[in-house]
Order: C-alpha cells, then structure tokens, then sequence
C-alpha cells in the first residue's frame, strides 16, 4: 500500500524558507513551523520512505493562495501518487488521514484512477440529505450516523500492541444518506474504544472504496492502522532547511549540555583567548544530519532484501558514513 501523511518540525527564526505559522500535530492546532507531504510503502512488515513534497505556505508566497507555487497539501499528495506509480511502485491501496479524505478533488482524483483507498473523516463531516419529516430528520455526520447506532451493531475486537498489551476496539458499518454505505461506492467504517461515549480523540471514521465482499470492516481499520505504524516509525525526512531535519532519539548524554570543548592544538587554551563551548542545539543538528540517514537508509535495505546493496546506494552509504550530511532542497 501507499501511505501519504505529512510531517511538522518547529523552527525559531524567521528566515527560515517556508518556515511559517501553520497546524504541526505533534505541537497542537498552529505552531512556527515548515511542513512536508510525504509517501511511504508499507506491506505491513515491511516500510519504505518514498517521496516527499515541502509545503510552501500562502503567507511565504508574494502572490499568496494565488500564486503558482502555492500548492494544497492534498495537490501536493496526489502529486506523489503520481510520481510512485510513474516509477513502478507496486501498491493496490491509497491510506491517508482526515486531511486528505475531507478533499474531494483527491478523492474524485482516485476514484477516477481507480485506485482503491482508505482515508478518514472528520466527526464533523456533513452531507446533503432530503428531510422528509423535520421532527425525525436524519444523521448528517459520521458522529450522528454513530450515535444512533444500537450497541449490538458494534463488533468488539481485541488486538495486542508490541507490548503485550491488549487493545480493544468496537467497529461497525455505518450508513450516512445516499453517499456512505455498505452497499454504495463508498464505505464508511467506524472504530472507537467506547460505543457508549464516542470521543472524538478515540474515536476514527474512515472512508473507503473496498467493497465490502472483499474487505470487512475490521480489516479496513487493521489497514488503516499502518498510517499510525508509519508515523512512530520512520525517523528521517528531508525538510527545506539548511540540511536535514530529522526525529531521532538524543545521541550524546544530555550531561554534556553547554559543556565547554576540550582544548586541542588548533584551540587556544583557557584565559588565552576565547574558549570553545559547545552548541547542544548546533552540534546535534550536525551529527544527525548524517548519523540518522546512515543507520536508516542500512535498515531499510537490511528489510527488503538480503543481497548487497546497489552501486548507487551503497556510494550514498559511504558519503554518509564519513560524517558528511545530506543537504535538502530548496
């Protein structure tokens, strides 16, 4: 399958290119920030990166939304579509968050494709119905179309996380109007860990094209929950910096914050002159900006296949290896 998801990094300055105030999930609604579209495949053993699309927000833009620039998270998603099935990229299957499956260009762009998918909704999603009796009128949302669903009609499902530990979800078919439904072109599945409450925070309505004959219900969130495997995955990703920004775990004792450097023979020593002190911020930036594309890029390969890398890959290795980083695009 192809997952399409985005990711946020926060930045200080405001020279940063496309650096700008805009929704970063992992910070909340709007941080200062830049923003990438990016794709992976995923066969649910195995993940791979593939392709990834800076997001230029309208306010870094002289000519704003109207710029030719400017491209909509969901344009620049199905831009990478495109360039995975140009390249040969094997998947039957599109899966993306509420992002993506509230537009309805992208979703008439895979429709038309024929491209299968799954993609989530907002609780909030409306749709046009005929009111035929105003003082029963029916469900315009996924959340309503949940809410009046009886409790019989949830299907209980207990799955285990890599911990061990229990994870226990209700799923059920929903029917909204004449656009979702089970026995229309478009499915809508709805997961919770409480029928009985139904918050939004755990609760995840998801659109798809399977058809039910194929697909049930409960394998439609099982493929829908790769996005989120996806997510706590993956650790590097180019994003328009000065070079790359990435998500890794700290690689020096947080103990040697704002320690000063060691003199050495190029260094002028203590009271002579200024004394070296190093940059936590700087210096792990710098060690990143390699380390984490060397031991990703060798995880990968070690994952899909056994044989020695190709030529091209392996000079990649090798520039890495030597402390050399990968700079990104502009």
């Amino acid at each position: 399958m192809l997952i399409v998801d985005e990711t946020g990094d926060p930045k200080r300055g405001h020279r940063i290119v496309l650096a700008a105030q805009q929704y970063l999930g992992k910070l909340g609604p709007v941080a200062h920030g830049v923003v990438a579209v990016t794709s992976h495949w995923a066969d649910g053993s195995r993940h791979m990166p593939l392709g990834v699309k800076p997001y230029r927000p309208a306010s870094r833009l002289p000519k704003g939304r109207k710029d030719p620039d400017f491209h909509t998270k969901p344009q620049l998603a199905w831009q990478l579509i495109e360039e995975a099935r140009a390249a040969g990229i094997p998947f039957r299957l599109v899966v993306a968050d509420s992002i993506y499956g509230e537009n309805a260009d992208l979703e008439a762009k895979l429709y038309g494709a024929k491209i299968p998918y799954i993609m989530g909704l907002k609780p909030s999603h409306g749709t046009w119905q005929q009111v035929d009796d105003r003082a029963n009128p029916p469900a315009f949302t996924p959340a309503e179309a949940a809410a009046r669903l009886p409790l019989a009609a949830w299907e209980r499902t207990v799955r285990f996380d890599s911990h061990g530990q229990e994870l226990v979800r209700s799923i059920a078919e929903l029917e909204l109007g004449t656009t979702y439904g089970p026995d229309t072109g478009i499915r809508l599945v709805a997961a919770t860990l409480d029928p009985t409450q139904l918050k939004p925070e755990s609760t995840w309505y998801l659109a798809t094209s399977l058809p039910l004959a194929l697909v049930s219900a409960e394998q439609v969130y099982e493929l829908y929950r790769l996005r989120d495997w996806i997510e706590h995955s993956w650790c590097c990703w180019p994003l328009p910096s000065a070079s790359w920004s990435v998500r890794c775990r700290p690689l020096l004792p947080r103990g040697r914050m704002g320690e000063k450097s060691e003199p050495t023979s190029s260094q002028p020593a203590s009271g002579t002159a200024s004394v070296g002190r190093v940059v936590w911020n700087a210096a792990l930036r710098r060690v990143r900006a390699w380390l984490c594309p060397w031991a990703r890029l060798q995880l990968y390969w070690r994952r899909w296949s056994s044989t020695a890398p190709p030529p091209e890959l392996a000079a990649l290795l090798a520039h890495v290896a030597s402390a050399r980083p990968l700079e990104a695009p502009t």
